[in-house]
């Protein structure tokens, strides 16, 4: 995790640095106060020496003033830091996404991973900015106090040990089921948003159909299993805030006690007295940051566990071979599986410029399947493809679909909603007719069009046919009979 942190956190040394600074300044403040306050009670309090008490005052003032200034410039640079590296990461998740196979993208639930991927993004981030410094300065904190706790007698830094060490043996009893309920509730949480996404993409349909009370019960279902995870969780973290609130009593019991018989037998100043409380509350502070942050480290790392099982998904295979055009396209026995369930068995055919082939057959035959093998979205379980001879697998088909394929899909891309369906069918086909490739291939172009727009896209798929390989998936007749070839996925084993 840490090695994956750096990569993105590498660039940002100079506010680093400033950030530690800023940190070490307010944990010296910290230490600081004590001190001056146990000097105020005995020197100014009891000795009544006016000139001690002003520059007291003053002393206070230019380390609260120091602080706070410290504590606005490290925010700022925090916040900074935290917003532009968690865009980093999830920008890194996104290329990685881009370049996976096929069959990833067309399986996952692309709301649910969104949420998902900010979500744990955003504890990543904040988990490192708000506790990479931290972790040093805290411990620094801590020794110090104890340090300073003990300088007033063994007895209370020895008492701290003990009572620290039980606080901190609870934590490590609970420390794996902690990550356990951490992942549980990301999980959950991500599932129960990714419901309330369906709902209201899909709240036409639902409307239309009458199926609010179904998908009502399904939200509610989500809903039950995020409730149920999360308060699990709130278990377990109780114990861990009510480790330390004991902890707090127990000590503070035995510095009133312990403490108030040494100053009744004068070996403690009231300002130690009052010091000690304070250094312990500083030491403390520093077992309790431990504590919250062994919390927050595993919700880190169940973040960071689920961002590198995205990164870590295989990517597509993409060749080296940048094709200067594409005069024909050949399938030879090509098989493609999607998990179980057999789409395509034996698949041979030849495409090639000039021609206008229409595939036709009733849904789920393998007609989108074919326009994705040609485009190297998905790979065949069996069988080659060849654009001009060349193996699919040799070819950079990132170049090539960026280049020499244009495709018009069966959900148009365009996210313009002031469009209505027919405007925006007729933007996507003018976008891909625009792009002069030498292969076009268009799954159902005529969703959304009238009888009239449906005549003038055959027109157009009709000039510059000879300059291009032509793949059209449509039933209607008026593109079907454009086609120089019709191939019937009924007539193939599937």
């Amino acid at each position: 995790m840490i090695k994956f942190l750096w990569q993105h956190f590498k660039n940002y040394k100079a506010s680093l640095t400033v950030v530690a600074l800023c940190s070490i300044l307010t944990a010296a403040v910290n230490l600081l106060e004590p001190f001056l306050t146990a000097k105020f009670i005995d020197e100014i309090l009891i000795g009544q020496d006016a000139t001690t008490f002003y520059v007291f005052i003053a002393a206070l003032a230019a380390i609260s003033v120091t602080a706070i200034a410290a504590n606005w410039l490290s925010t700022i640079l925090s916040s900074k830091m935290r917003v532009q590296i968690n865009n980093r990461v999830v920008e890194g998740v996104m290329r990685h996404v881009y370049k996976v196979r096929g069959d990833f993208i067309f399986k996952t639930d692309m709301v649910y991973l969104s949420k998902r991927l900010d979500q744990d993004a955003i504890d990543l981030v904040y988990f490192a900015i708000g506790n990479m410094v931290d972790i040093c300065i805290n411990f620094a904190l801590l020794c110090m106090a104890l340090v300073l706790m003990s300088s007033l007698g063994v007895k209370w830094g020895v008492l701290f040990v003990i009572i620290a060490a039980v606080h901190g043996g609870a934590y490590r009893a609970l420390e794996r089921i902690l990550f356990e309920r951490s992942t549980e509730v990301r999980e959950t949480e991500s599932r129960y948003f990714t419901c309330l996404s369906d709902i209201l993409l899909y709240v036409y349909s639902i409307k239309l159909h009458g199926l609010y009370n179904e998908w009502l019960e399904k939200f509610r279902a989500a809903f039950g299993k995020s409730f149920a995870a999360v308060m699990r969780q709130v278990k377990i973290i109780f114990w861990f805030s009510t480790s330390a609130l004991n902890a707090n009593a127990v000590f503070k019991v035995l510095i009133f006690f312990l403490g108030g018989l040494d100053v009744l037998d004068r070996t403690l100043s009231i300002g130690n007295f009052v010091a000690l409380n304070g250094y312990y509350l500083l030491a403390m502070q520093g077992v309790a940051y431990f504590m919250s942050v062994g919390q927050l480290y595993q919700n880190a790392l169940a973040a960071y566990a689920r961002i590198m099982e995205i990164k870590n998904l295989p990517v597509e295979t993409n060749g080296t071979k940048v094709l200067a055009g594409v005069a024909a396209i050949e399938l030879r026995g090509v098989d493609f599986n999607f998990g179980e369930q057999n789409i395509l068995k034996g698949f041979s055919r030849r495409f090639e410029r000039g021609k206008i082939y229409c595939v036709v057959g009733k849904n789920g035959a393998g007609k989108s399947t074919l326009m994705n093998l040609i485009c190297g979205m998905i790979r065949p379980s069996d069988g080659e493809i060849f654009f001009d001879g060349v193996p699919l697998n040799e070819v950079d088909m990132i170049y090539t679909r960026r280049n020499l394929i244009a495709v018009v899909e069966q959900k148009d891309f365009l996210k313009n909603d002031n469009l209505s369906g027919g405007e925006r069918r007729k933007a996507s086909i003018a976008a891909a007719l625009k792009k002069s490739a030498d292969v076009l291939i268009m799954d159902e172009p005529d969703n959304n069009l009238d009888a009239s727009g449906i005549d003038t896209l055959a027109e157009k798929i009709l000039d510059g046919k000879e300059e291009r390989i032509t793949l059209i998936i449509s039933h209607d007749e008026r593109l079907t009979n454009l086609a120089d070839e019709i191939i019937n996925f009924r007539d193939f084993d599937a």
